[in-house]
């Protein structure tokens, strides 16, 4: 799997040119693309947030590629990526979305890892977080899978937080 960070060319073409976004990615992209998750706004968003500067560069949106053999045309499986840049105590936030025909192979977790690896190669971030709704066994399995620890309910969500902290610890530089 190849996971390619969200530029505004790619996001705006997301939005306006499906075949310009297929063209970007190197991918075939699904016919149901974009995941339920995401709406012109987010995409908006997102896009006016990467244009301030290449710092925002990774913070925000990554598209997950699976390569196929040799010759072959990729196809893209998924999106995900952190709610923005470190906070001052240096926590992100992450999520993620497999398309439903890719889901329960595994997709999930390889690219939860991928992303973590990323962000923990930046020494300002010391904890990654992530909700999920408690019913979501699979995206709390992924979770699991990738080292993070269910850390309680945040009632007024109704959602479960997970936490990973920075394998040399929150207080080690």
């Amino acid at each position: 799997m190849e996971l390619i960070s969200g530029t505004p060319e790619i996001i705006r073409a997301e939005m306006d040119d499906r075949v310009r976004f297929a063209d970007l990615l190197g991918a075939t992209v699904p016919e149901s693309w974009p995941p339920e998750e995401v709406d012109q706004a987010t995409l908006e968003f997102m896009a006016l947030l990467l244009e301030e500067g290449p710092h925002q560069a990774g913070w925000w949106c990554w598209y997950f590629v699976l390569r196929g053999e040799e010759g072959q045309e990729g196809v893209l499986i998924g999106n995900g990526g952190f709610k923005g840049r470190p906070s001052p105590r240096g926590t992100v936030e992450i999520g993620y979305s497999i398309h439903p025909s890719f889901r329960n192979h595994g997709y999930a977790t390889e690219a939860v890892e991928g992303l973590l690896g990323w962000a923990l190669d930046h020494p300002r971030v010391r904890r990654v977080v992530a909700d999920t709704l408690p019913s979501n066994r699979a995206s709390r399995r992924v979770l699991e899978k990738a080292g993070f620890v269910d850390t309680g309910t945040r009632p007024r969500r109704r959602l479960m937080r997970f936490a990973l902290e920075r394998p040399d610890g929150p207080d080690h530089g």
